[in-house]
């Protein structure tokens, strides 16, 4: 099985990417998705962050507050690392058992779509990564229109997760999101067709 890792920031537009992959139905490990599942049904993630962090990332369904608990370390790098080492390894091992299956069944190609594919250490996971591109200022505008957080909530979260201008440095493939939709999708038909003669699939 061939793997391409999809990666970029919040709002460079990464997960309209995805979707294209889904609608190509190629199949995609989500890790976004991933930790949402284990932060609600994992019962040794949970009790290892609620030992870290404290009762209070709890709601009344025991299950994790992601939103208490993104309160408590975006803003705070040490809080946040300390979040990773107990998240990541989990994730990592989810997904690689969901690639399992999809190569058991007979898939060719799988996306893994990761936020921190490089810092998390997923890069040895995926053959080559596509990075997802907007400028920085588009970035910002984007996330403002579409959640309810403040430019200084923003600038952390993309703080967090890397320059996008230095995981372009890093990729096999730079998708350029700052256009519109049309030519988006122009530039992933040209580097998906590509990569199906490469592999010679058909």
């Amino acid at each position: 099985m061939f793997n391409i890792g999809l990666t970029g920031g919040i709002g460079s537009g990464k997960s309209t990417v995805a979707q294209w992959f889904k609608n190509k139905g190629v199949p995609v490990l989500d890790a976004d998705h991933t930790v949402h599942r284990l932060l609600q049904t994992d019962s040794l993630t949970i009790s290892k962050l609620v030992s870290e962090f404290g009762p209070e990332i709890l709601n009344k369904n025991q299950q994790i507050n992601r939103t208490t608990l993104g309160k408590l370390v975006f803003r705070d790098d040490d809080a946040r690392k300390r979040l990773e080492r107990i998240v990541h390894p989990r994730v990592r091992q989810c997904m690689n058992e969901d690639r399992d299956s999809l190569e058991q069944r007979g898939d060719k190609i799988c996306v893994w779509d990761v936020p921190l594919l490089f810092e998390s250490g997923f890069k040895k996971y995926v053959d080559e990564v596509w990075v997802v591109w907007v400028p920085r200022s588009l970035q910002i505008s984007r996330v403002l229109a579409r959640d309810k957080l403040s430019l200084g909530e923003v600038e952390a979260r993309i703080a967090s997760q890397g320059s996008l201008d230095e995981k372009c440095k890093l990729a096999d493939v730079v998708i350029d999101n700052s256009g519109d939709e049309d030519q988006t999708v122009c530039q992933l038909s040209n580097k998906w067709e590509e990569l199906l003669d490469r592999l010679k699939i058909n």
